[in-house]
């Protein structure tokens, strides 16, 4: 095996740094490739207690002990290199009883999240009561012996733990750079979901289920210091966390990143507690990157006052969610510096119009509307490319919605081919009707890298036809997301005449392709395509499939049933 150093290792990791399992498995090659990989597993040790693959068969009393486990050890590391006498060491009696560790994890913590530190606590309390651990009644005594005996002396043992774990946290912890209050996604990466062991979390969450304790962390000694680092925040909670916000935005000053998702908001919808969350925008003094993910339209406002405050270091702007009285845009039209604008799933009226005619994007660079509404046929984005797509390298509108009009027909790939000579990777959903504006886009547009084409059914073979009049150099991805039904004859003029140096090709929903359709794409394009994706209706050979997964590294080919197919497509 080569022998790579840790800057190579570093680099490796980065890419796995959500990967638990390849990361666990690091730790086992060698000292070198352990150094490294501990370091990741670390940074966030409480998202990966609770992070499984899709319906794992985690037992509870299995994930109490994993949590019991981690307290112990991450406590005795504090514990181990605790100089300053802000917390009674003697109160954790019951967790630093873990063997030395080769190294002090807790310098590698850059990561936590409030609702998992919770979950940690609540787990490992609970594992110790189940064992009856005699260490346990003594180390809390002097919790219990005040309660009356109705009292919930359980609770009284968390929020007492809690408190002492955010000082620990912030007295000793002083490289933490991404805080989270992330109380309800069940899915936290692509392959990471929420252990399924966990009990199932209702939408209306009550303002106690994260002990108070554990929102004062800012207030707490240390936290100036520890928490003035961080670089992102993501506000996930189900209910208000005033005080915690206010907190916050006196002691972290240089986040990069805000995400504000109130997807699983259940509490009132108070203007007076969403300005806290407008306060810490505004306090911010480099803010690169801010996402809004489905903000109830009645607080909205007051969340977004500080906007302006963002003009000159705000990027990137993403917005998923309704909006009903209020325009988004009456705010972001002062970010003259973005770069990435990005709606997902959202409405807009006809009021923007006037004011995105008038606006200008210099160094827009990249422009998303995906499975948007707009309820007048003026298509928003193509308003903006108008005055501001003269940098633009991405563009993609890859489902929309407008009332139907008679006579309308969109000319959005038209704005596209005039306003944007830039553009590298451009998605559209387009119609029969838009197809000789496609081409016109090819011509003009010859930096084209990537196209993904998603539309009705139709008949697509004019459209290959007339591309296949054009030279594409640059062009290296082609995707249709659509069921179009083209012959052999067309594809393989369009592949051949173009001269397009296609690494990848992606057929999706497809009603026709064939074996001929794929024999045609070996011919023309042999081992020089890396990458072929097709799903179709009809059913290919054993041969043709062994002869592409011989000649393509990356060939996936799957048959679909239900393709809508219209009569007139197969006259």
């Amino acid at each position: 095996m080569i022998e790579l150093n840790h800057d190579c290792l570093w680099q490796i990791f980065t890419n796995l740094e959500q990967d638990k399992n390849s990361l666990h498995a690091a730790v086992l090659v060698n000292h070198t490739w352990c150094k490294v990989a501990i370091q990741f597993l670390w940074k966030k040790p409480f998202r990966f207690l609770y992070t499984c693959r899709k319906a794992c068969k985690c037992l509870t009393e299995g994930r109490h002990k994993k949590a019991r486990n981690l307290l112990a050890t991450f406590i005795t590391c504090i514990a181990q290199n605790q100089a300053s006498s802000i917390i009674n060491m003697q109160d954790f009696v019951i967790w630093t009883n873990a063997p030395r560790t080769a190294f002090d994890y807790s310098r590698f913590l850059r990561h936590i999240d409030l609702h998992d530190l919770f979950l940690a606590l609540m787990d490992g309390v609970k594992y110790l009561i189940s064992h009856k651990h005699l260490d346990y009644v003594i180390a809390f005594q002097h919790i219990t012996k005040f309660l009356a005996p109705d009292d919930n002396w359980e609770s009284a043992v968390i929020q007492e733990m809690a408190r002492d774990i955010c000082k620990l946290l912030v007295s000793h912890c002083s490289n933490l750079r991404y805080l989270s209050i992330d109380m309800a996604n069940k899915q936290w990466s692509k392959e990471n979901h929420r252990c399924s062991s966990l009990p199932n979390i209702s939408f209306w969450i009550t303002v106690k289920e994260i002990p108070e304790e554990l929102l004062l962390i800012p207030t707490y000694p240390g936290a100036t210091k520890s928490l003035s680092q961080l670089v992102e925040f993501y506000w996930g909670a189900t209910h208000w966390t005033s005080e915690f916000l206010i907190a916050l935005s006196k002691v972290s000053k240089r986040l990069r990143t805000l995400i504000i998702d109130m997807s699983n908001f259940g509490r009132n919808e108070s203007n007076d507690h969403a300005r806290n969350l407008g306060t810490l925008i505004k306090v911010q003094t480099a803010l690169q990157e801010i996402q809004f993910i489905k903000c109830k339209p009645r607080v909205l406002p007051s969340i977004m006052q500080g906007l302006r405050t963002q003009a000159k270091s705000l990027r990137y702007f993403h917005f998923q969610g309704m909006v009903k009285d209020w325009s988004v845009f009456s705010e972001l039209v002062h970010l003259t510096n973005i770069q990435e604008l990005s709606f997902v799933k959202a409405n807009f009226r006809c009021s923007e119009i006037e004011m995105l005619a008038s606006s200008n994007f210099p160094n827009l660079t990249k422009l998303v509307f995906d499975t948007t509404s707009f309820r007048f046929p003026i298509i928003i984005p193509e308003i903006i490319i108008q005055s501001s797509g003269s940098k633009l390298r991405t563009f993609s509108l890859p489902a929309y919605f407008y009332p139907s009009y008679d006579g309308f027909v969109p000319t959005v790939a038209l704005s596209v081919a005039k306003y944007c000579p830039n553009i590298v990777h451009f998605e559209y959903h387009v119609t029969r009707k838009e197809f000789s504006q496609l081409v016109i886009l090819f011509a003009s547009c010859q930096h084209l890298k990537k196209v993904m084409l998603a539309g009705n059914p139709e008949d697509a073979n004019e459209l290959f036809l007339q591309l296949a009049n054009l030279e594409l150099p640059n062009l290296r991805e082609f995707e249709i997301t659509a069921q179009w039904s083209y012959t052999v004859a067309s594809l393989e003029s369009f592949l051949v005449r173009s001269k397009a140096p296609l690494r990848s090709l992606v057929f999706r929903s497809s009603p026709c392709f064939s074996d001929d359709h794929l024999e045609a794409i070996l011919r023309c394009l042999g081992d020089k395509l890396r990458k072929l994706y097709v799903e179709s209706a009809q059913e290919m050979t054993k041969l043709m499939l062994s002869k592409a997964n011989e000649t393509i590294t990356d060939f996936v080919y799957k048959m679909i049933d239900e393709v809508y197919n219209p009569g007139w497509l197969l006259e």
